[in-house]
């Protein structure tokens, strides 16, 4: 082996050293990208946890529906009115009606 052969083979050798050095910048790079995500992620999850705990909580002071606004509430989705101003009267391609709405869910 001469020294051109010995000089060709470290100059091949530092160019693969370069690409090596740059390909795992690269890679360093895409893992910090990850674990940034990834706490995000953390963060935003038990944000969401606890958001889903607390609405369970208010949830659970929900009280169902008597029998008479079961019926009220089951004339209204068979296309009728319940509420006092168009009691009995069909709704119009079934729209919504505030009146009855509040009569069935209203908090009395």
């Amino acid at each position: 082996m001469d020294i051109n052969e010995m000089n060709d083979g470290m100059d091949k050798l530092s160019v693969q050293f370069k690409q090596m050095v740059t390909k795992i910048g690269e890679l360093r790079e895409q893992i910090n990208a990850v674990l940034e995500e990834n706490s995000e992620l953390k963060i935003e999850n038990k944000h969401l946890r606890e958001l889903l705990e607390n609405s369970g909580k208010k949830n659970e002071g929900v009280q169902e529906l008597s029998k008479s606004k079961k019926l009220l509430e089951k004339l209204y989705n068979q296309g009728f009115h319940v509420c006092n101003e168009s009691y009995g009267k069909r709704r119009l391609q079934d729209e919504s009606c505030i009146f009855c709405t509040q009569i069935i869910y209203g908090e009395r």
